[in-house]
């Protein structure tokens, strides 16, 4: 191997590390980010931008190719940016391409095809944030909604103990409807012996 082919094999390998480094980094949940692609310029193509991205970078940062031992784990988020975005009916990507219009319009920026621009930038860098509070909105969501099916399930097992003590009452009243007529009996006869006769008024 010449030394031109050598520093050729070093520059690629280090361009395989930096793409896997990246990819982490990205923010959690922009799968547009991932695969380095600006959903604002033409809308239109994002379907078939998405698959020329994914084929190229899935090749580059392949687990079997690459030396940095987080390999898998951006393999894997390359792999989950391209079936989100490559999904139409997928509630995720129109939320995501929401998103980044909601902020694009906000922030009064023209769309720049660029993805390295300091504008792209700019809005990626917010898109996160607004990511960011969305699970934080989520996960207050999803542990409000755990304990008020906790507090349900309470009230259901409270409800149901109610009505197993109150069967178990009738049950042991019916069973005991013998007794309580013989006590009665009893205690009227009792009664009638000790009472006492009448004083007949001279």
């Amino acid at each position: 191997m010449s030394l031109e082919e050598v520093l050729k094999a070093q520059e690629l390998d280090l361009a395989r590390e930096a793409e896997v480094v990246r990819v982490l980094n990205c923010a959690e949940g922009d799968y547009f980010a991932v695969l380095q692609i600006n959903p604002l310029h033409e809308p239109s193509s994002i379907d078939t931008r998405v698959k020329k991205a994914f084929r190229r970078k899935s090749l580059l940062i392949h687990p079997d190719k690459v030396k940095h031992p987080e390999a898998p784990k951006a393999f894997d988020l390359l792999k989950k940016a391209e079936s989100v975005l490559n999904d139409q009916e997928s509630k995720e990507r129109e939320g995501l391409v929401g998103v980044y219009e909601t902020i694009a319009n906000s922030l009064d920026i023209d769309v720049i095809e660029d993805f390295d621009s300091k504008e792209n930038g700019l809005i990626r860098e917010k898109v996160a944030q607004t990511l960011q509070h969305q699970k934080k909105d989520k996960e207050v969501e999803r542990l409000y909604q755990q304990r008020e099916e906790a507090q349900k399930n309470e009230e259901v097992k409270n409800a149901a103990n109610d009505r197993e003590l109150r069967k178990k009452w009738e049950s042991r009243w019916e069973n005991d409807r013998d007794t309580r007529v013989e006590l009665w009996r009893k205690y009227k006869v009792e009664k009638k012996r000790k009472k006492k006769p009448k004083k007949v008024l001279a």
